[in-house]
């Protein structure tokens, strides 16, 4: 009987709270594209059993005649590894800011031997994340003044707040090299109620 009047007081004299999400817009830059050209003898039968070495030189040899220096296109090994084919063969990336030179070089691909792989936006870092937490709380404490009016409640101080954004991403796949157009800060806030 004692147990129950202690927790009896404590809840009354808990102060009553709602927590809600408020959210605001991200407007992401774009800072570079990116894409991976894998080239793989797997596939190079077509190309009269050439080697891998080869296939890479006459593949680096279309690019420079293309305008493209050798330097920018980056080799990653263990990327073609990860790609699963079993015989010889390399993945390259290529980064632009340029459109133009994006629609240049993706022709350097064949689909047989030379294939594009992957695409990549890479974004400039999101700026003036303190409006966008200010105009993400001012969102939260519009919706919580709602609900507090909904029930009868005025709106009082926040006592937490929570941020549930996700990590900032700085490169993103994309085939078609559209940015993810709906991006968004969020926080979860939680408000005294009277």
């Amino acid at each position: 009987m004692m147990l129950f009047a202690a927790l009896n007081s404590h809840s009354q004299g808990k102060e009553s709270s709602i927590e809600v999400r408020g959210v605001a817009k991200i407007d992401r830059e774009i800072d570079s594209y990116l894409v991976d050209f894998a080239i793989a003898t797997e596939y190079g039968e077509g190309e009269g059993k050439k080697t891998f070495e080869d296939l890479n030189n006459a593949f680096l040899a279309k690019a420079k005649a293309a305008g493209f220096e050798e330097s920018r296109f980056k080799e990653d090994k263990m990327g073609y590894q990860a790609l699963q084919y079993y015989r010889e063969g390399s993945l390259y990336t290529f980064e632009t800011r340029n459109k133009e030179e994006l629609l240049k070089v993706v022709k350097l691909a064949n689909g047989v031997v030379v294939t594009i792989v992957s695409t990549r936006l890479k974004y400039k870092p999101v700026k003036d994340s303190e409006k966008l937490y200010a105009a993400a709380f001012s969102d939260s404490k519009e919706k919580a003044a709602d609900i507090a009016k909904a029930i009868n409640k005025k709106l009082g101080a926040a006592i937490t707040v929570t941020d549930l954004t996700s990590p900032e991403s700085v490169s993103e796949e994309n085939f078609y090299y559209k940015p993810v157009t709906d991006q968004y800060y969020y926080l979860s806030v939680k408000f005294l109620i009277e």
